[in-house]
Formats: structure tokens, sequence, C-alpha cells
């Protein structure tokens, strides 16, 4: 997509797939930064109507300060997203693809059927263009896997078991190094 001076930037493709029904939300983003993860979580949540109870998710700094196969270490944002949000984050075993399962796939899917070969004028652009293909496209689908309607499986076992959104968004804030001089400036 480009930028506001125009530029081509590149964009990274967040996607949260439910193990189930194979209900998908996707969101081109800019940067892959903690506040990043965190919003386009929440979104997806928004969008999905509710929270799930678990989410598993790879180990991209952003997530997790220290990969470990027994106890890994959480970013501090995240675990207070997570506590806010009433959920676990359950991040996949170091160097064991085979854990990230359904949504790796998932990103190649969005990739090559969604967006391969387009360029937008903006992120906005290109997120409603995403919306859009999820809505008509993957909810509409008959997954390959499952082979039953990704839609349908939704509404009528995945929706009613997700928990209620909470009534606020999760505060976000960025934090800094600053230098600062003897004389306290």
């Amino acid at each position: 997509c480009k930028d506001h001076t125009g530029t081509l930037r590149k964009t990274y493709i967040f996607r949260c797939i439910l193990s189930y029904s194979r209900k998908g939300y996707t969101e081109a983003v800019t940067r892959l930064t903690t506040e990043s993860f965190i919003r386009s979580m929440e979104n997806a949540f928004r969008v999905l109507g509710g929270v799930t109870k678990t989410v598993v998710f790879d180990n991209a700094k952003a997530v997790v300060k220290q990969a470990d196969w027994h106890d890994p270490e959480l970013n501090p944002k995240i675990n207070s997203f997570c506590k806010h949000y009433g959920f676990a984050l359950l991040p996949t075993r170091p160097r064991t693809p085979q854990h990230k399962g359904k949504v790796e796939r998932g990103v190649d899917y969005v990739q090559e059927n969604c967006i391969k070969g387009m360029t937008f004028e903006s992120l906005a652009l290109q997120n409603q263009h995403i919306e859009q293909w999820e809505r008509s496209i993957a909810d509409t689908r008959i997954h390959g896997t499952t082979k039953k309607h990704v839609g349908k499986q939704f509404v009528e076992f995945e929706k009613g078991l997700l928990s209620p959104l909470p009534k606020e968004h999760f505060p976000l804030y960025e934090e800094g190094v600053r230098k600062v001089s003897r004389d306290g400036h």
C-alpha cells in the first residue's frame, strides 16, 4: 500500500482463525509491534463478537520476550491485554512449525487469494478490501479440511461459545527510552 507521501510500503498480514469453524479475521498492518498485535487482536474479538478462551500464537518478538518450551516469557503489555480480555495466550513451542497449524496456511490463503499482485492507495483501502473479501469469499467457502461451510459453522456452533467483550477497549500506551541530563531536562 502507499503511505501518506505516496511511497509504496510493505504490509504484513495479521490472521486470526477459529479452530472449529475456521472463521477468520484478517488485517494488514505496516509494522509488527506489540501495539499493532494488541489492536489487531482486539479488532478480531470485536468483529467475531466475543473472546476465545485461549489464543495460540507464534513466538514473535512483539508478543513473546523469551521463547521457551516450558515457560515462555510474554511481553508485560501482552499479559495485561490477556487479563483485560480474559483469555490465555499460549505461545507455540520454538522450532516446531507443526504447532502453528491452521494459521500458517491461513496467511498464505489470504496472500494468494485476496491480495496477490494488488497495490492499494492506503492501508485503510487495503483493509477495506480484505474485510469485503473475508465476508464474501472466505466465510462462504466450504473449507478443504472440515468439508463444512465456514460461516454456518461459526454461527451455529462457535459464536455462542465466545466470552463477552469487555465494555472498554484495552488502554494502549507507548513506551520509549529518553535521555535526561543532570539538571533533569
